[in-house]
């Protein structure tokens, strides 16, 4: 929203000052603003510009892979219906206090946003969150993306026909809820093509693992940290790394045991040497590295975090800095 503004000539860095923000704060992969300083900086943004509907616009000032993991996610995914999956399931790395759900039947699916109380998000931020969806789709993954009806719960604006430019689908006003709806056709068209920077994600994540790993290792252990680190993403189960090795859980643990460790000893080894070297990438939120190690929610990485360096992932961070 500062960058579309800016590049409009509306001066930003006072406006960031009146509320105790400034852009360092907004460029910390980390950092959390609360909504309603975010809502009020937003508001006074549009009224500057004289375009209320700004945040229509301002998804598409963000180069392809700014939100990083959730780009690459959507556009390594195999049809529109699971890149959008992955950005209803993980949108928590961007915003926790709102939830996204897919609502489906045989003829469409719908993409819905509310509060976690299920109760109505600022009409803004609906705008924002499906107009980045849809624009970043296009942008680098499927150009003719269809979208077949989108519902606000928002009362009809004075001017529509931004929302009509941006969707191209029907769009109702003063629904009763939320929802960004695709035809089931839509929903299964393949997504094809090479992603660049989904490759150079995954070039990083092979570098760190060769630079993180234990160099010292050898014999069935090493076999099963190079396993582990593979399927690190997918949670690093004994069950995964089994089937990585073509044997049995039952097989893996008892190598492991006669060769003087245990699954749980080798698997925290692995995955905290992995979380060190996301880490020390500071473009890298600690969401996104827990996301990365298979965890479901940060706080279960903060934990585990702390129980294999006794330190806090942020406070660690700080120290290697």
């Amino acid at each position: 929203m500062l960058r579309t503004a800016a590049s409009r000539g509306v001066r930003t860095d006072e406006l960031l000052a009146s509320h105790g923000l400034d852009m360092a704060s907004l460029e910390d992969p980390d950092a959390r603003l609360p909504a309603p300083a975010v809502m009020a900086i937003w508001g006074a943004l549009r009224e500057r510009t004289g375009d209320p509907a700004l945040q229509l616009a301002a998804p598409t000032a963000l180069p392809f892979g700014a939100y990083r993991v959730i780009d690459y996610l959507v556009g390594a995914a195999a049809t529109v219906g699971d890149g959008i999956g992955h950005f209803a399931r993980f949108f928590k790395l961007i915003a926790d206090a709102v939830t996204l759900t897919i609502e489906s039947d045989r003829y469409e699916h719908a993409l819905c946003l509310a509060k976690e109380d299920g109760t109505a998000v600022p009409p803004v931020y609906v705008d924002y969150v499906f107009a980045a969806l849809v624009s970043r789709i296009r942008m680098r993954i499927r150009t003719d993306l269809a979208v077949c009806r989108v519902e606000f719960r928002q009362l009809e604006p004075a001017n529509p026909q931004p929302y009509h430019d941006l969707f191209r689908g029907t769009i109702r006003f003063g629904t009763r809820a939320d929802r960004l709806c695709f035809t089931a056709d839509e929903w299964r068209r393949p997504i094809e093509g090479a992603d660049a920077a989904l490759a150079r994600l995954l070039e990083e994540h092979a570098r760190i693992m060769a630079e993180r790993l234990p160099q010292r290792a050898s014999g069935f252990r090493a076999e099963v940290q190079k396993a582990l680190a593979m399927v690190a993403s997918e949670g690093g189960s004994v069950e995964a790394v089994a089937r990585a090795l073509n044997m049995s859980v039952r097989t893996l643990q008892r190598k492991l045991v006669a060769d003087g460790t245990t699954f749980k000893e080798v698997a925290d080894s692995v995955r905290g040497q992995l979380a060190e070297g996301y880490l020390n990438d500071p473009r890298v939120s600690i969401a996104e590295v827990a996301y990365m190690l298979g965890f479901s929610e940060q706080s279960s990485f903060n934990r585990a975090f702390r129980r294999w360096t006794g330190q806090a992932p942020g406070q660690w961070r700080r120290q290697h800095a």
